[in-house]
């Protein structure tokens, strides 16, 4: 991939590694994620993406190399204000089953000072964005489809209309026509908000169906960083070809 103008560049990883005992979930990794583009961390299950995802969240902490944020070097003090910037989803959802859809959204917002008014306001306008009927707003999570939770769970992310998504598997629990009518909602969302993403898959197919830009990684590091072209014409080695060969069924590359 091209190299970033500093000023381009909304999260960076230089030289990370996290450990955890004998294991390196992250392995001197070095990435670079462009503000306004979507890029896909992809691989096989322990292979590092999620710790990705993690690190540039604060919710892990390098054991080596340095996480920027806009340019700075990650620190503690200031994980509260950019975890205001970043809306983070989970593969379930993460919602709290005992409030309703809009008291989930409500959570962080009401934290920061709004008014009720303000947070129906929001709620109302990102039902219209994910397509969820305004009328669920006051139904429980259980009450709700597979779907429908990842439906709030990504309008909860977006209640304070962050500049940077980070989304971890946020598709991968569902069924496959739910999951098929749901990435092209997101795909639509992403090209729509321009916001930076960083998503994590395990499926080439759905990778490809995102970004143009693929992360391969592979026991803690990056294999290869590229468009699936890139993958098919000039594979990093063999495990990329391995990789390409297990995913017989792919879908025309994002543009």
């Amino acid at each position: 991939m091209p190299a970033l103008r500093e000023s381009d560049a909304a999260f960076a990883l230089e030289g990370v590694t996290r450990a955890f005992g004998e294991v390196r979930a992250v392995d001197n990794v070095s990435l670079t994620f462009a503000r306004g583009r979507t890029s896909i961390l992809i691989g096989s299950s322990g292979s590092g993406k999620s710790t990705v995802l993690r690190l540039l969240l604060g919710l892990e902490w390098p054991d080596a190399g340095v996480v920027l944020c806009d340019g700075d070097r990650l620190r503690r003090d200031a994980l509260p204000e950019v975890r205001r910037r970043v809306g983070y989803v989970i593969q379930d959802g993460g919602l709290f089953p005992h409030l309703s859809v809009l008291a989930n959204l409500a959570l962080l917002p009401r934290h920061l000072g709004w008014h009720a008014a303000r947070v129906r306001e929001r709620a109302s306008e990102l039902s219209e964005l994910t397509h969820l009927h305004a009328n669920l707003l006051t139904r429980f999570p259980a009450e709700l489809s597979g779907g429908q939770r990842q439906r709030v769970a990504l309008m909860r992310a977006l209640m304070l209309d962050p500049p940077t998504l980070l989304l971890d598997e946020p598709l991968g629990a569902l069924d496959p026509l739910v999951r098929h009518g749901l990435q092209d909602e997101l795909r639509e969302i992403f090209g729509r908000l321009g916001k930076t993403v960083i998503m994590v898959t395990h499926d080439l197919a759905e990778a490809a169906f995102f970004s143009r830009r693929l992360i391969l990684m592979r026991r803690g590091r990056v294999v290869q960083d590229g468009s699936l072209d890139d993958f098919r014409i000039a594979p990093a080695d063999a495990f990329v070809r391995e990789f390409l060969a297990a995913h017989r069924s792919l879908p025309g590359a994002a543009t």
